[in-house]
């Protein structure tokens, strides 16, 4: 592997119990680049992502990033080296609004508890200023300005899964891990979706992205197929959909 790629994972491997979910997974995603993760339900994608972003440890291999080990490196130090993840089911806070839930992204932690916390600190006023404007700023480009003061529990799916992205890019992320962001979205929003995903990349964020939608995966740079837990096939997306091996474990065809 490239010593100059911004992520690389070595030998990931990882069991619950006597069950094998992940072995010698090898992968890198360069910097500014967009990988694509593909595999039918239960491959271990989930897994990976959750073992690069440091929600669990792995039990073989490691995961570099930026050229540093991030073995014993919690969730909210990998999100604050740049390494920041969004969920199959988008996290927001119901009770905030739209600009709250952004403000929080300022915070680069899981939760409105450090949110809150900073904005306790002496200069609380010079803090919520400037992580007022920067998530202003992101609020606008968007396109959910007109939203900022609506509750995020009044939000649709698609605008839900905008306003997360929001606030992973707000924190100015190196890395964006997106898992599963079509999910639950008709084909317009996937369209938007798709539309945001290249103005990131645009903006030299790299992106590793899990997506059933072939579509959407179609603008990656190389993907990866996952099949119980074991990369079997990489390459572009063309060469993946016209292996005999993908069309038979995930594409059924």
């Amino acid at each position: 592997m490239a010593e100059s790629a911004l992520l690389q994972v070595r030998g990931l491997g990882h069991s619950f119990g006597a069950v094998k979910v992940l072995s010698n997974v090898n992968l890198e995603v360069p910097h500014g680049g967009l990988v694509g993760l593909i595999g039918p339900n239960g491959s271990g994608k989930t897994t990976l992502f959750n073992l690069i972003s440091g929600y669990i440890h792995p039990l073989a291999g490691e995961v570099r990033f930026d050229g540093r080990c991030m073995a014993g490196v919690p969730v909210e130090g990998r999100s604050r080296g740049g390494l920041v993840r969004t969920f199959q089911t988008p996290r927001v806070f119901e009770s905030m609004t739209v600009l709250e839930n952004i403000m929080a992204g300022c915070a680069k932690t899981e939760g409105a508890g450090m949110l809150a916390e900073m904005l306790a600190l002496p200069d609380a006023r010079r803090a919520r200023r400037q992580m007022q404007e920067a998530a202003s700023e992101v609020c606008a480009r968007f396109e959910l300005w007109p939203l900022r003061n609506a509750p995020t529990k009044t939000l649709p799916a698609g605008q839900r899964r905008v306003l997360e992205i929001a606030r992973a890019v707000v924190g100015k992320p190196r890395l964006l891990m997106l898992d599963e962001p079509s999910s639950g979205l008709n084909d317009d929003e996937v369209r938007t979706l798709e539309h945001w995903i290249g103005q990131l990349r645009d903006d030299g964020i790299a992106i590793l992205l899990v997506s059933h939608d072939m579509e959407l995966m179609g603008s990656v740079d190389t993907a990866h197929l996952l099949y119980n837990g074991e990369l079997l096939v990489s390459g572009d997306m063309a060469s993946l959909q016209n292996d005999s091996r993908v069309r038979d474990v995930y594409l059924g065809a």
